[in-house]
C-alpha cells in the first residue's frame, strides 16, 4: 500500500469519522427542544434511550459515516457509478512544501476506496 495514501486515507478518517462522532457526540448531550424540529427529535429519542441503545445509536452513525466516505472514494475511484453525470471525476494527491507549492504529485489510481476500507480492516475500526 502506498505510505502517502494511506496517510491521506487516515486523515481523512481522523477528520470526517472521529472527528465527526465526537461532535455528534457533544451536540447529541445538549438540551434540545425534542419539538423545534426533525434534528432535535432525533437527539430527544436519543437523549430518552438507555445507554445501551445510545451505544448502538452511535455505532449506527459512525457505519453511516465510514459508508458515505467508501462511497464517495468508490466514485471518485470510478468503481461506484455517479448518477445522472457524464464527468468522471479523477484525484491527484499533492505534495507541498512549507510554504505550500506544490512539488510532487500523487496518483491515487483508483485505489481510495479499497486502501480506505483495508486501513479500516488492518485497524479494527468498523463500527459494527
Amino acid at each position: 500500500m502506498n505510505q502517502d495514501m494511506e496517510a491521506f486515507i487516515k486523515s481523512v478518517y481522523q477528520t470526517v469519522v472521529q472527528e465527526g462522532m465526537a461532535d455528534y457526540k457533544e451536540m447529541y448531550q445538549e438540551n434540545v427542544d425534542p419539538y423545534a424540529n426533525d434534528y432535535t427529535a432525533c437527539i430527544a429519542l436519543y437523549q430518552k434511550s438507555n445507554e445501551a441503545d445510545q451505544k448502538r445509536m452511535m455505532q449506527m452513525m459512525e457505519q453511516t459515516i465510514i459508508d458515505t466516505v467508501s462511497h464517495v472514494f468508490g466514485i471518485i475511484d470510478g468503481s461506484s457509478e455517479l448518477s445522472g453525470s457524464e464527468l468522471e471525476v479523477k484525484l491527484t494527491l499533492v505534495r507541498v512544501d512549507e510554504e505550500g507549492e506544490p512539488f510532487e504529485t500523487i496518483e491515487t489510481d483508483g485505489e481510495l476506496q479499497d486502501t480506505f476500507l483495508g486501513y479500516l480492516e488492518d485497524h479494527d475500526l468498523h463500527a459494527l
